[in-house]
């Protein structure tokens, strides 16, 4: 197409301009790719050390009796071991199960390889959490039989790029939800395709809650009207749905009759950023409790940094072990980005509780986010923007805590310690 080379200053690649090209000018039905990495954490785990493969293994935040599994590797999940288990229940379950704890680094550098495999095929791409992304790949292909060979191309290529101990589960459709429907419900490491043809005979008969946002209270719901099965879900008349359960009746119809809800999702800027722990020892030592606060400031501020955002809110909750608990939160009149400052407002929102009781658990976050002004104020002193961002950098090149605040020497890394959220990922480069 040499009409769109011309364009001016077109940055894309000629797959992406072929995309584009088609999108506009001729009428595709959309097909959309959702890929599921298969037990994700664990199965990283196994991939890093041989020794830990073909056994059970369960990936949990501390390994204290009382933390929580958060992956279980395939064979620990054949024992019973299932992800949310607690660590005192896992070994009671399987005695030699392994336990690993999370280790956010190995998993990011993962993802970041397998993200590079996906962006040479597709541009347009929805990082759901770190361990599943939707594509949109109408246009880069022409039918389902070309997905597949995408398809079979990124999971040869993780294996043989990233691990050969990790596998992924793919979904085609038409539509967003039913591809993440189809790789959710499909075989572990397998391709699934779901196309308005063949979706009344997968679904027939098929428990409402197999499918993805239908939970209890829904299922309950829906069971009042006498729709037990998903097929009877898609063929239940719309507006009987609309009048029981509103906007969300109709979505629920809509995604099991393949109608598209909606796109893909782009990057939104978070409305918070935060960080929680549990204290492993109960102590009264305010240095102590103060070095926990001040690494909590500094995992949230690094993270606010990294988006490039400042914060004109902060809140603070610490829960005591005999008098409830203390904290708030307030929107403040200048912005904040550095560890500091968000230590200075939490520990001042908390100190009354902390030195007149034991803490056990300290959650701070930043809210009211918005992007980094470079505008000086004419009332403050200029920040030092240019420290705390060549101290980043520093770390970020050579490893966490490199350089760091002298309060933090004090921990060992399992005190508040780096965390994944299972839910949307925000802020991982991709």
């Amino acid at each position: 197409f040499p009409h769109l080379l011309t364009r001016q200053k077109v940055e894309t690649t000629p797959a992406v301009l072929t995309a584009k090209y088609l999108q506009k000018n001729t009428k595709m039905q959309k097909i959309f790719l959702h890929f599921d990495m298969n037990s994700y954490f664990a199965s990283v785990e196994q991939q890093a050390n041989p020794f830990y493969r073909g056994k059970p293994l369960g990936v949990c935040a501390t390994k204290t009796s009382h933390g929580c599994i958060i992956a279980s590797s395939k064979e620990a999940k054949k024992v019973g071991i299932k992800t949310g288990c607690r660590v005192d229940e896992a070994l009671v379950i399987y005695p030699n199960v392994i336990l690993v704890e999370v280790d956010p680094p190995k998993y990011r550098s993962c993802t970041e390889k397998i993200m590079r495999i996906i962006r040479d095929y597709c541009d347009d791409i929805e990082l759901y959490s770190i361990d599943e992304a939707f594509l949109d790949l109408t246009g880069y292909i022409k039918n389902y039989e070309e997905v597949i060979t995408i398809a079979k191309k990124i999971q040869t290529r993780i294996t043989h790029e990233v691990g050969d101990w990790l596998t992924c589960s793919m979904g085609i459709a038409p539509t967003r939800w039913l591809a993440k429907f189809a790789s959710d419900t499909a075989d572990k490491g397998s391709i699934l395709i779901l196309t308005k043809e063949n979706l009344s005979s997968y679904i027939k008969d098929m428990p409402l809650t197999d499918a993805w946002g239908i939970a209890d209270a829904t299922e309950s719901r829906l069971n009042a009207l006498g729709i037990n099965t998903l097929d009877e879900l898609a063929r239940y008349p719309v507006i009987n749905l609309m009048e029981s359960l509103g906007i969300r009746g109709y979505e629920l119809w809509a995604n099991l009759n393949a109608i598209e809800m909606r796109g893909l999702e782009r990057a939104r800027t978070p409305k918070s950023v935060g960080h929680s722990h549990v204290l492993r020892k109960r102590t009264r030592d305010i240095f102590f409790h103060k070095s926990i606060v001040m690494r909590l400031a500094e995992r949230t501020g690094k993270r606010l940094r990294d988006l490039g955002l400042e914060a004109w809110g902060i809140y603070a909750h610490a829960s005591l072990n005999k008098f409830g608990s203390v904290g708030g939160s307030k929107k403040i009149s200048e912005p904040i980005t550095s560890t500091r400052a968000i230590y200075s407002y939490v520990w001042q929102m908390l100190e009354s509780g902390i030195t007149r009781d034991t803490a056990t658990y300290y959650a701070i976050g930043l809210f009211r986010l918005r992007p980094i002004s470079n505008q000086l104020s004419l009332f403050t002193k200029p920040k030092p923007e240019r420290l705390i961002r060549a101290l980043d950098e520093i770390n970020n090149r050579y490893g966490e805590e490199v350089i760091t605040q002298g309060e933090l020497t004090l921990l060992d890394k399992y005190h508040a310690p780096d965390r994944i959220g299972f839910k949307k990922t925000v802020g991982l480069d991709v």
